[in-house]
């Protein structure tokens, strides 16, 4: 998902396009990544999750050396599409397969490394790409995501395969429930506020004080490091997770985005804020997914998908919101408009702390 970021000016150079243009890409599998989790969410008959996973995995190889060896812009924008399907795919089964595989003891522990291996990927992965990409921005698909897709596949397959399933009954109908409906779109917001944090951190950090882009780059990589602490600390109350919870932590987030809009007085506190949102960002993740597959538990896949397609679709309504916010009232405003992104999620989640009334029986009124 992050490799197209720092060789999005030289593909924009290798194929006369715009930086805008090129960018471009990252909303094209962005959308083929949430619909195929939509369509995953909503088919009355799926594989097993083993051979999703395996799907999904050879897809991000395939379009990862498609990219690689795109002779032209339309080409890798079909590469790209195709690796998007592979990334929904991955993020939608992949949590899921953690909460269904494991035994009931160690579930919160395989989904905590589950939840962890975005932020992992960004801080392992991302150096790899940067140094690769000073070579040859095509080497980069191949030296990372092809090859770790590959090895992806491998681990996957050693599992025994899962049966395929088909829903009835309560779980048919899963994605339509309104109670699913209300956290996919919590989830939406929430997600799309988080993503325009990532996107907009970097321009934050570079144009508030004299940073040089390596040294932005060196403090978002050390946001995405509080991340991990935050997943592993949830571990504890996965098990035990409330809307109560979630409403806090999304709320958190909120307040803590107006202070990074508002308030930068120096680079340091402004990455200690970053920071914050990440750890509370990896808290929240856990809580999230943990609280979604509690919904629906007889259909984990209907509802990561939901969630995998909010966090796709997020990234498109976050660059979006965020750059409208910017454009009209800086930075400040920026913070503004991401914390009412934050405060409609948690408020949304907070339908599910109100109390169902009961059905009057006949002659209560009497």
């Amino acid at each position: 998902m992050l490799v197209l970021s720092p060789i999005l000016p030289d593909v924009a150079r290798e194929f006369g396009v715009s930086t805008a243009a090129a960018g471009q890409l990252r909303a094209v599998s962005g959308a083929t990544g949430g619909l195929t989790a939509v369509l995953l969410a909503i088919a009355p008959r799926r594989p097993g999750a083993r051979d999703l996973l395996s799907a999904g995995a050879a897809l991000v190889a395939v379009g990862s050396a498609l990219s690689a060896a795109a002779p032209a812009f339309v080409i890798l924008a079909a590469a790209q599409a195709v690796l998007g399907v592979g990334i929904g795919l991955l993020v939608a089964v992949g949590i899921a397969a953690a909460g269904e595989w494991p035994a009931p003891a160690r579930r919160p522990q395989v989904l905590a490394w589950a939840i962890a291996g975005m932020p992992a990927a960004w801080i392992a992965g991302m150096p790899v790409v940067g140094l690769v990409a000073s070579l040859d921005w095509r080497a980069a698909w191949i030296a990372v995501p092809a090859f770790v897709a590959l090895v992806a596949l491998a681990l996957v397959r050693l599992r025994p395969a899962d049966a395929p399933s088909r829903r009835s009954g309560r779980s048919a109908g899963a994605w339509r429930r309104p109670d699913v409906a209300r956290f996919t779109a919590a989830e939406l917001l929430a997600n799309a506020a988080w993503a325009s944090v990532l996107t907009y951190s970097g321009a934050l950090l570079l144009t508030s004080y004299a940073l040089s882009p390596a040294v932005a780059a060196l403090g978002l990589g050390l946001m995405a490091v509080a991340m991990l602490p935050g997943t592993f600390t949830a571990r504890r109350h996965a098990a035990r997770a409330t809307p109560a919870l979630l409403m806090s932590l999304t709320a958190a987030q909120g307040l803590a985005v107006v202070i990074l809009g508002a308030v930068r007085p120096t680079a340091a506190i402004t990455l200690a804020v970053l920071a914050f949102m990440a750890f509370v960002n990896g808290w929240r993740s856990m809580i999230a997914s943990a609280l979604g597959m509690d919904t629906v538990p007889e259909d984990k896949i209907a509802v990561m998908s939901m969630r995998a397609a909010a966090n796709q679709f997020g990234y498109l309504l976050g660059a979006v919101a965020g750059g409208l916010a910017l454009a009209l009232g800086g930075f400040a405003g920026f913070g503004v408009a991401l914390a009412g992104l934050f405060a409609a999620a948690a408020v949304i989640h907070g339908f599910h702390l109100v109390p169902r009334r009961a059905p009057l029986a006949h002659g209560a009124a009497a």
